[in-house]
């Protein structure tokens, strides 16, 4: 049996409002409203097979790459089965500031699109390098520069329960900020 990552930091990480604008945003001033940060998707590339490059590789590439434009990186790897994946797809498409989520690149490695073409050993392969898991998702870990694992989605969310954080992944991506 397949188990799931029991992070999903908090609602998998926060709780989705229902949309509508409360009375104070309504009264707001259109000073008030400039001095708002500019809010931002997660950057996101999902990974896909491509016959003439392994996943090794295409990650290598693309980490760098990412390094290049100043961005820290994470890998994410999920399947479509997965509640939990689908729980933290939603926080995935929320915006934040772009101060609190602008600085990471998240590469994203679905399993569907490896296993339809038979090359699971490949995202197992990548998968080892942070954790010696496989058949378990969601799995999300922040590298650092060299691109070893800096955390696990877990273990952040433990860590920020115990500093009395709010474990959110904007909260997980302070930490490499800078």
């Amino acid at each position: 049996m397949r188990r799931l990552s029991a992070l999903t930091l908090s609602l998998l990480l926060c709780p989705v409002g229902c949309g509508g604008e409360s009375p104070a945003k309504a009264e707001e001033t259109p000073a008030a409203a400039k001095a708002k940060p500019r809010k931002v998707d997660y950057d996101i590339r999902r990974l896909r097979p491509r016959n003439e490059e392994p996943l090794a590789e295409m990650f290598d590439r693309l980490r760098k790459a990412a390094l290049d434009e100043g961005k820290h990186t994470a890998v994410l790897f999920s399947a479509d089965w997965c509640e939990p994946c689908r729980r933290l797809e939603l926080e995935l498409g929320n915006m934040h500031p772009a101060e609190e989520i602008g600085h990471v690149r998240i590469f994203e490695i679905k399993e569907e699109d490896w296993e339809r073409v038979t090359r699971m050993n490949e995202v197992n392969a990548l998968r080892t390098r942070w954790t010696p898991t496989i058949n378990q998702y969601p799995i999300l870990v922040l590298l650092d520069a060299e691109g070893k694992k800096i955390e696990e989605m877990q273990e952040a969310k433990d860590r920020l329960e115990h500093e009395g954080a709010e474990p959110t992944l904007p909260n997980w991506f302070a930490a490499v900020k800078g």
